[in-house]
């Protein structure tokens, strides 16, 4: 037996079967049809629709097989991937890679083979669309042409199924962003107008009017904040659906976010460090990390006063991650545990009695999981946060 070779992009093929979220999901009707189609199109008793993983293949939807997976040094669809069309064993017991293999020498038994890769939009060959039999054979053009058909409509399957969990976090998280606008934008701006009607007709004494005045701003920097938040998270939304990627210079992002909060750092007597190193680059998203770094700082600065921010970054061949440091007031042991358990309080008041609404943080969550990435919080109470995400190194959206 001579086990598959590894494809050269191996690391980027797995990260687009993982894009799909597919493995290990319920078996659908969509698939069980296409293979069962497969089956009677091709004559074969058995067929698949198999995805390729690290070191396993397993099926999505399967006829005339009792196994739910194989593991991938003895799979035939681990060949095929390798291929650009029809991989074909027309009698594996005389097939030097397969007369050995557990899977001819004992059940099911296979003798034939004819695998179709499936290619993403991409490129990427995730897995095929098979047909086997336990007796030697051959298909014909037809249904080599049925089989590259079918395996197409499997990937628009993928995609179809891909785009609508897509729709459907994004209608959740705008019906969410409408009920954190309904409060924290109308209640300030209609607040802003009270007071001031107020104001004009001199319901307020003097002293009342300087603490107001002190007010004002940072109820218009919560709201603005807010506003840049959504919007961002709208461009985020339409770079994602269009495959938005670029090569970018991580520590000039930096810089150029630093110089977003350099007044509010000022105000609270805050240094902002950029110990990113020059020669990092990514391909990436450029807005995506922008917006992630923003509100990371924004977050720093907010629980900060008198005190150090700095973002460091390293990164790999497999892997990016980023830092941001501070040496504010920390955070507690019940915000931690909501934190790990995505369920933070909206409203955490800064140094400066700064309001939030924790949309940000959501945002960022989101975001972090079409990445495959993730966010961790170390923290000690009175000593400061440190914030590290990281991602897939890549081209990732």
């Amino acid at each position: 037996m001579i086990a598959p070779k590894i494809p050269e992009n191996e690391a980027e093929r797995l990260h687009e079967l993982y894009k799909f979220e597919l493995l290990d999901t319920v078996y659908e009707v969509e698939f069980d049809e296409i293979v069962q189609l497969a089956s009677k199109l091709c004559n074969a008793p058995m067929s698949l629709i198999t995805l390729v993983d690290f070191n396993r293949q397993w099926f999505k939807a399967k006829i005339g097989m009792d196994n739910t997976e194989t593991e991938r040094n003895v799979s035939f669809c681990a060949h095929a991937i390798l291929e650009d069309s029809l991989f074909e064993v027309s009698d594996a017991t005389k097939d030097i890679r397969f007369s050995d293999n557990p899977l001819v020498t004992g059940v099911p038994n296979i003798r034939y083979y004819a695998g179709m890769p499936l290619v993403t939009g991409s490129g990427y060959k995730i897995g095929t669309l098979c047909v086997l039999d336990s007796i030697p054979r051959a298909l014909n053009d037809d249904q080599t042409f049925a089989l590259k058909v079918l395996s197409k409509q499997v990937i628009k399957l993928f995609e179809l199924r891909t785009l609508n969990k897509d729709l459907k976090n994004v209608t959740d998280m705008q019906q969410e962003i409408m009920t954190i606008m309904a409060h924290d934008i109308r209640g300030p701006l209609s607040s802003l107008k009270s007071t001031y009607e107020l104001r004009n007709e001199g319901m307020f004494t003097e002293e009342e009017v300087k603490e107001i005045d002190a007010l004002i701003p940072m109820q218009l920097d919560s709201t603005i904040n807010l506003l840049n938040n959504i919007v961002d998270w709208g461009k985020l939304q339409l770079n994602h659906l269009a495959g938005v990627a670029a090569v970018f210079n991580l520590c000039d992002l930096c810089n150029e976010c630093i110089g977003y909060f350099l007044l509010s750092a000022n105000a609270k007597n805050n240094t902002l460090i950029n110990a990113v190193n020059p020669q990092i680059t990514i391909n990436g998203n450029r807005d995506g990390i922008e917006f992630i770094l923003r509100n990371l700082l924004g977050n720093a600065n907010k629980f900060t006063k008198n005190g150090t921010i700095t973002i460091t970054a390293g990164i790999s061949e497999e892997l990016v991650q980023i830092s941001v440091a501070d040496t504010g007031v920390g955070i507690t042991a019940e915000v931690m545990e909501s934190l790990s358990n995505k369920t933070w309080s909206r409203y955490t008041h800064g140094t400066s009695n700064e309001k939030g609404n924790g949309l940000g943080l959501r945002l960022i969550y989101e975001y972090l999981h079409n990445l495959k990435g993730n966010i961790r919080f170390h923290s000690k109470e009175g000593e400061g946060t440190t914030v590290v995400v990281s991602f897939p190194n890549g081209e990732w959206l």
